[in-house]
């Protein structure tokens, strides 16, 4: 089991029901029900201090899934990765079962951390948190549209690389999103649903649908 697994593995157990492997990215408002909910229970949170936090909030069904395998794969796995580092790493904030649901949370020192963690050879889950000019500097190419939070104005890249000092977020794997500032534009598949918040719809089999684009200050 490759180290990023723990999480597709859980959000799979909760969806095993409805779709056999969930966890995709993007979507749009017309997305099939099924679709929507491959995301509904993950989060990704972008703290102040720039770390990220990921939740998995869902229902676990204890007669076909083994809560203590999951539990031990997962800080094995942790204990791994975070070896040798200095950075801050991976740290299991909370791996609790109540009346049914399973709520796992995970801290990544940074968006590099879990990017890292997440990324094998076999599986690419990358997360980028910066200012749109360190994403340029990073090989992000801006030829996109991206549509403001209101979805009345859409701009392209000229108009994106003048925002150089905004945040953005960058993501390759569906999920909730909240971000420390007030969300601007979003580009594809990226719906706004709070101030701070966005929701990035997988297809109808949970997976991604490319990558996801949130800008925020």
């Amino acid at each position: 089991m490759s180290r990023w697994r723990w999480a597709k593995s859980i959000t799979c157990v909760f969806l095993a029901g409805a779709v056999l492997c969930g966890c995709g990215e993007g979507g749009t408002k017309n997305q099939e029900p099924a679709a929507l909910d491959a995301a509904a229970g993950t989060e990704i949170e972008v703290m102040k201090d720039g770390s990220i936090v990921e939740t998995i909030n869902e229902e676990f069904g204890e007669a076909y899934y083994d809560e203590t395998n999951l539990r031990d794969i997962l800080l094995a796995e942790v204990e791994s990765f975070n070896e040798g580092r200095d950075d801050g790493g991976v740290a299991v904030d909370k791996f609790e079962n109540t009346d049914g649901r399973l709520i796992v949370r995970v801290k990544y020192s940074s968006a590099d951390v879990y990017t890292a963690y997440n990324t094998d050879s076999y599986n690419h889950k990358t997360l980028f948190c910066g200012t749109v000019a360190e994403a340029q500097d990073k090989g992000y190419n801006f030829d996109i549209s991206l549509t403001d939070a209101k979805g009345g104005k859409t701009i392209g890249k000229e108009d994106i690389l003048g925002m150089g000092s905004s945040k953005i977020l960058i993501a390759e794997s569906p999920s909730r999103v909240k971000v420390t500032g007030k969300i601007l534009y979003v580009g594809e598949n990226v719906t706004v649903s709070g101030k701070n918040r966005a929701d990035m719809q997988p297809d109808e089999n949970g997976e991604a649908l490319g990558r996801y684009y949130i800008i925020y200050k």
